[in-house]
C-alpha cells in the first residue's frame, strides 16, 4: 500500500456530547493511513474519559493531555509539533467529517499539486439535523479572495507537510485560523477547494462562531492590526466580509 500517512489533530475542551461522534468520524475514513493526535486542554467534564476509551479501541489514537488550558491555538500548535504525517488535517471536537472526506481531499490536492485543501460543508444544529443550505466553497483561492470572505472552514483544511512544519496558529488574534490560512495565501502557496460537502460544521448557540457582533470585531482587528491595513482599506473588505458573511449564515 502506498497511501498517504495523514496525521489528524482534534483539540478538545469540555465537548463531551460530541467528541465520540468527532473521533469516530476519523475511524471510518475509507482512507486508512493515519494518526489521530486528541489533544485535551483542561476539559473538567467526561471527554478525557471517553478519548481513552477511543483509544483503547485503536491504536491510531494518540490522546494527550495538556499540563494547563494554553487555549485552541496552542492545542493546536502543540498537535503540529507532536504531528508525524505527509499531511495535517483539523478537525474540531464538536465538528463530523463524512467518511470520504480524507480519501477525496487528498486526491485533490495530489492532482493539483496543491499545498493547502478545504472543503464544502455542512452546518448542522447540536443534534446534527441539517439548519442552513450546505456552504459550497469555489475550487480555487488565493489570499486576495480570502480577504473579502474566509471559505476555509477549519475543520475542512488539510495541509502538506512542507507547510505543516512552516507556520503555525497565531495566539494573539481571536480568528487564529484564518489568520493562519492568511499568512500561507499571502506566501503564494497553492490551496484547491473540494466542492463534495465532507464535513458536517455544528453551529451550537454558546460557541464563539455563533456570534457574529464580537466576530465582526475581531476581523476589523485582523485587517487593521494584523494586516496593518489602512482604514479605508479595512473598510472596504469589511462591508465584503459582512454582505458574504449575512448570505451565509441568515440566507
Amino acid at each position: 500500500m502506498n497511501e498517504p500517512f495523514v496525521s489528524v489533530i482534534i483539540p478538545a475542551y469540555n465537548c463531551e456530547p460530541f467528541i465520540e461522534a468527532a473521533v469516530r468520524s476519523v475511524m471510518e475514513q475509507t482512507h486508512r493511513s493515519w494518526e489521530l493526535l486528541v489533544i485535551d486542554d483542561g476539559s473538567t467534564d467526561a471527554t478525557c474519559e471517553i478519548i481513552r476509551r477511543l483509544a483503547e479501541e485503536d491504536a491510531r489514537i494518540r490522546f494527550l493531555r495538556n499540563p494547563e488550558n494554553i487555549g485552541v491555538a496552542g492545542t493546536r500548535n502543540r498537535g503540529l509539533d507532536e504531528s508525524r504525517g505527509e499531511y495535517v488535517a483539523f478537525l474540531d471536537g464538536d465538528d463530523v467529517w463524512h467518511p470520504d472526506k480524507l480519501e477525496k481531499q487528498l486526491q485533490a490536492m495530489r492532482a493539483e499539486g496543491a499545498d493547502v485543501s478545504y472543503t464544502s460543508y455542512a452546518v448542522v444544529d447540536r443534534g446534527g439535523t441539517p439548519c442552513k443550505r450546505p456552504y459550497m466553497v469555489p475550487d480555487h483561492t488565493s489570499f486576495a479572495s480570502m480577504l473579502k470572505e474566509n471559505v476555509m472552514g477549519c475543520s475542512t483544511v488539510m495541509l502538506s507537510r512542507r507547510v505543516a512544519d512552516s507556520y503555525r496558529f497565531i495566539k494573539d488574534f481571536y480568528h487564529e485560523d484564518y489568520c493562519l490560512w492568511l499568512s500561507i495565501l499571502r506566501d503564494g502557496y497553492k490551496a484547491v477547494g473540494c466542492r463534495d460537502v465532507l464535513v458536517s460544521w455544528r453551529l451550537i448557540a454558546d460557541s464563539r462562531s455563533f456570534n457574529k457582533r464580537n466576530s465582526a470585531r475581531k476581523r476589523w482587528k485582523i485587517y487593521r492590526e494584523y494586516l496593518g491595513y489602512s482604514a479605508v482599506k479595512s473598510a472596504r473588505l469589511f462591508l465584503s466580509y459582512t454582505i458574504k458573511g449575512v448570505k451565509k449564515y441568515f440566507c
